[in-house]
């Protein structure tokens, strides 16, 4: 199981175990270290005092016995004599050192050289070790530590013997050492010593295993009366904290288990029975329980509201997923879902496998899951209804589409009514145009009924009766090209697209609004330019509005000689036509009304407030926009329109 998968108790337990464990390891582990030092310090104090009292000893022997033991034998005539008792400062120390040890036993004394007067004295492997190191250390004066010897952990005090001039005596050239020590130790070959060499080693030992044993003994003993004391109080303060601290916590965790199961009612209070933390814990858990009610009873009456709108909303509305799934509805999007309406999703989807060619809600979404950005569209579906659908993104904490809202408004009557809108304005438009299409039909009438004249009630030779009939002939095609303009603008049609010259355009509207332009006394001015290319639009609607804004434009400077300005260009990918007059500008206060249907500032009679509407219409269906911009000096209405 897992650390953080355990209860509190668990781990408090498993924590205070642990933290026991280590206090008791590491406390006598100290202990043991600390008892360890202190019997060395101890050890190598003894040991040290007892080599300087055998050095000081020796020094003696050396510096005043014997030379006293040498000058009495040779005032006595015995001066090839050598007292070994006296005069030997190794024998002296061992003696002393063996009686030593009859009283206080454990030391050992130890006097040993590579190349001693008695054999006995001879080093061995570990002596001869620490002679090797008094030599690469000439400067250390004693050397102490710990070994193993002979199977067993000692303690070792030692120091270099170094050769005097005294000692070269009996160590030094064997016809100058006394002949009774050559009959004790004999010998063939003088020593090789010099002063300053390093002789030999003298040490004091003291066996510490036993020591040691003792000391680990005392810190195992330690350990266990330290854990067990530990684990005792351990089990006193675990059953005081369970008392004071897991009992409550259980008892407030059932009921949280319980009120996320549903078998316990949130709006409840528990009983402080104390004033501690545990008691400002439930205190808290009785505040946030009722804030949670108060706020659970405000989300649910909420929530009924919410539902209450979102199901009398009467166009479809929905909450749909990137796989097209539905995942909530109102009545209108579900009754559209059993009528198999177009506009709405049905059922699941495969948007990696969708027809890039065929427009549909799939298609929109998958538009808006691609650019993460909401989207409108005024559509025709296959069941030949029109539809406005707009669907806005909704996004996760790393920015991606988990949900789209979509909506659905059935504009089919809508469109109707506007293309209703649009036949009327045209109508209107002819109206005004009357005039002007008379004046141009009449012309060519005259010559004609002047020509038929002609031919009725004069002779005339074949040549003049030809050229009479080429005039009659040639004033019919003419009035038939003006019916024909007429009439090709005045039809009703459903919106065709197709790819136009909007320069083209505004030739033709110029044409047709040409009595008038003339009669008026305007003058126009073209900017036409010609880097615009043939962008995808409805010819006839958006002549329509060009004729609009230029008959406007003739009105606003009704009654002075105005300037008529149209300028076409591009623009950040877009293509723009502006038409500027020099009236005397919209006022402020009817410049906000003026896309309103039915609203006209013209005489009764010659206007039917639909021009501007309609436009509008008109141009937002090609998903453009129309702006003005007016002053005092005039007023400019610019056409945008997307080149792709």
């Amino acid at each position: 199981m897992k650390p953080k998968n355990l209860s509190i108790s668990t781990k408090f337990t498993l924590s205070i175990i642990l933290i026991i464990l280590a206090f008791c390891i590491l406390f006598s582990f100290l202990l043991y270290y600390h008892l360890k030092q202190k019997v060395i310090e101890d050890a190598n104090e003894k040991t040290r005092i007892i080599i300087t009292q055998i050095d000081a000893l020796g020094n003696y022997v050396k510096e005043e016995l014997r030379p006293a033991i040498f000058k009495l034998l040779y005032e006595t005539g015995k001066k090839d004599e050598f007292i070994v008792e006296g005069m030997s400062t190794t024998h002296v120390r061992l003696s002393v050192m063996k009686r030593f040890n009859n009283k206080i036993g454990n030391y050992m004394y130890k006097r040993v050289s590579l190349d001693p007067i008695n054999p006995e004295h001879k080093a061995d492997a570990l002596y001869v070790k620490l002679i090797e190191y008094f030599k690469r250390n000439k400067t250390q004066e004693s050397w102490s530590g710990i070994i193993t010897y002979n199977g067993q952990e000692i303690l070792v005090m030692a120091k270099p013997v170094i050769v005097e001039k005294g000692c070269l005596i009996c160590h030094g050239k064997i016809n100058n050492a006394p002949k009774a020590l050559l009959k004790m130790f004999p010998r063939s070959k003088d020593f090789t010593w010099k002063e300053g060499d390093i002789m030999g080693i003298e040490s004091v030992s003291l066996p510490i295993a036993s020591t040691l044993g003792e000391i680990k003994g005392v810190a195992i003993s330690t350990f266990l009366f330290g854990a067990v004391s530990l684990l005792f109080l351990f089990v006193t303060l675990h059953g005081a904290f369970w008392s004071f601290v897991i009992k409550p916590l259980k008892r407030l965790s059932s009921l949280f288990r319980g009120i996320v199961n549903g078998t316990e009612p949130l709006n409840q209070t528990i009983e402080v029975k104390t004033k501690d933390e545990i008691g400002d814990l439930i205190l808290s858990f009785n505040q946030m329980a009722k804030y949670l009610y108060d706020a659970q009873e405000a989300t649910k009456k909420y929530a009924d509201t919410l539902q209450t709108i979102f199901e009398g909303i009467t166009d479809p509305l929905a909450l749909v997923n990137p796989d097209c799934t539905v995942e909530m509805t109102n009545h209108a999007y579900r009754t559209w879902m059993i009528e198999g309406r177009a506009a709405v999703f049905n059922e699941q989807c495969d948007i990696e496998k969708l027809d890039a060619d065929k427009l549909c809600p799939v298609y929109f979404l998958k538009k808006v899951i691609d650019t993460k950005k909401p989207f409108s569209e005024y559509w025709e579906g296959e069941d030949q209804r029109h539809y406005f659908i707009h669907l806005y993104p909704i996004f996760d904490d790393r920015e991606n589409v988990i949900k789209v809202v979509h909506y659905v408004k059935d504009i089919t009557e809508k469109r109707k009514i506007e293309e209703q809108m649009r036949i009327t304005e045209k109508l209107a438009a002819i109206g005004q145009l009357s005039a002007g299409l008379a004046h141009e039909i009449n012309n060519p009438l005259g010559g004609i009924r002047l020509c038929f004249n002609n031919l009725i009630n004069t002779e005339m030779d074949e040549k003049t009766k030809n050229m009479h009939v080429e005039v009659i002939n040639h004033g019919l095609t003419k009035i038939q090209e003006i019916i024909k303009q007429l009439l090709d603008f005045s039809k009703q049609t459903e919106l065709i697209i197709s790819a136009v010259s909007v320069n083209n355009l505004v030739e033709n509207v110029l044409k047709l609004t040409d009595y008038l332009i003339s009669k008026k006394g305007i003058k126009v001015i073209k900017k036409l330019s010609n880097e615009i290319p043939e962008i995808m639009i409805d010819s006839n609607k958006i002549e329509q509005v060009f004729l609009n804004i230029v008959l406007n434009a003739i009105q606003a400077m009704d009654g002075k000689e105005g300037v008529l300005t149209i300028e076409s260009f591009l623009k950040n990918g877009k293509c723009y036509i502006a038409f500027t007059d020099t009236g005397n500008g919209i006022p402020d206060d009817i410049l906000p009304k003026i896309f309103d249907p039915f609203f006209t500032t013209k005489p009764v009679g010659q206007g039917t407030g639909l021009g501007l509407s309609v436009s509008k219409s008109i141009i937002e269906q090609h998903s453009g926009r129309i702006l003005v911009k007016t002053s005092s000096s005039g007023t400019t209405f610019t056409v945008e329109l997307p080149v792709k």
